[in-house]
């Protein structure tokens, strides 16, 4: 049992939510279909958990070879803030890189092994989705394609966890979808991508100075960061560093990325509702509208003042493990990621009370 424990705690379940939400959104927008049942949608939702924690254990096997995670160590020594929680088994010797490959392969097996009847009963259709979402889950940061490491990440994430898993479970719980599931879909995708983009805007400091390319980067400056005391020159350091203004104008484009992340989703569902796709009680996502203005807030006060502390709002409920948060100094990081994972859980619970009413309704 502590085996387990173990390999399920190194698996990263924080993030199952990512995964979980979408999937269980799709389910209950699929019920209203004659032919959906029950207990493929449970064996899909098992399936996609076992896949997601996988996927979590083999990018933390890719990143350690390499070597990803030792740069952002030695990064944190030389004054970096940057979030160096992945794989601390693999980083310490407890569990030897083969080991770690092994498990990440079981957990890949389980994931088949739910899905197995699914395929069985709804046809190809369903595993020529679950392949593409494989191929790039397997490929996010594994060589030779390593897609996680282009500037696309965040964005093909979202594509996984939101029209691919999305998709994927409406085929095969219900053996059909419709425009209103393509345009959830897509809200529900962009919803996931604001919790990794929160992250890299964050750590962006410390990624482009590890040469990691996430979207941050790609919107920003495509460089590296200059030293400390160039930066309001307005006049290059070093040939090929840019100037104090082109990293004004790279966090301008990045805070406009984030507002697009951010408020996407409630566009792609007004959509569906003016369009007649969705009944008009799936507007009560917009319960979560405020919550999404106040994060982009505390994003750019991030922006002016990195160091500073953001505030915890009453109305943003309790986090789990907070004291303990707070103890380890990274509450600064933490809130913002928290609360965009909070955003997409909410939204999420109200798109599922939505579904459930137009069934009632039916």
């Amino acid at each position: 049992m502590k085996q387990i424990l173990f390999w399920y705690q190194n698996a990263r379940p924080v993030s199952l939510p990512q995964s979980m939400m979408p999937a269980l959104v799709a389910a209950f927008m699929a019920a209203k279909y004659p032919d959906f049942r029950w207990y493929l949608a449970l064996l899909s939702l098992i399936g996609i958990g076992f896949a997601h924690l996988c996927f979590n254990l083999f990018d933390d096997y890719s990143d350690y070879r390499n070597a990803e995670q030792g740069d952002r160590s030695a990064l944190t020594r030389m004054g970096f803030r940057a979030m160096t929680v992945k794989c601390p088994a693999l980083q310490d010797g407890t569990v030897s890189p083969r080991k770690w490959f092994l498990v990440s392969c079981l957990f890949g097996a389980l994931a088949c092994l739910f899905g197995l009847p699914v395929v069985l009963i709804r046809g190809p259709v369903v595993l020529w989705v679950v392949l593409g979402v494989a191929i790039l889950g397997i490929f996010y940061s594994a060589p030779p394609l390593k897609l996680g490491y282009h500037g696309l990440g965040e964005l093909i994430i979202g594509a996984i966890f939101g029209p691919g898993i999305f998709i994927g479970m409406s085929l095969a719980a219900a053996g059909e979808l419709c425009g209103s599931e393509i345009l959830m879909s897509f809200a529900m995708g962009f919803l996931v991508v604001a919790i990794l983009y929160v992250h890299s805007v964050m750590d962006y400091a410390a990624d482009t100075k590890a040469q990691k390319r996430t979207l941050a980067w790609l919107v920003g400056c495509h460089g590296t960061i200059p030293p400390a005391d160039t930066r309001n020159t307005g006049k290059r350091a070093v040939k090929g560093t840019p100037s104090a203004a082109e990293i004004e104008a790279g966090m301008k484009r990045q805070y406009l990325m984030l507002a697009a992340i951010l408020f996407l989703p409630y566009l792609f569902v007004l959509i569906a509702v003016v369009t007649g796709n969705l009944p008009w009680y799936y507007l009560f996502v917009f319960l979560t509208f405020l919550w999404s203005v106040d994060l982009y807030r505390s994003m750019q006060s991030f922006r002016k003042d990195p160091q500073a502390v953001p505030e915890k709002k009453w109305w943003y409920g309790s986090f789990q493990h907070w004291k303990e948060i707070r103890q380890a100094g990274i509450d600064w990081f933490m809130l913002r990621w928290l609360l965009a994972q909070r955003i997409n859980i909410i939204f999420s619970i109200l798109c599922i009370l939505a579904a459930v009413i137009e069934g009632i309704s039916r």
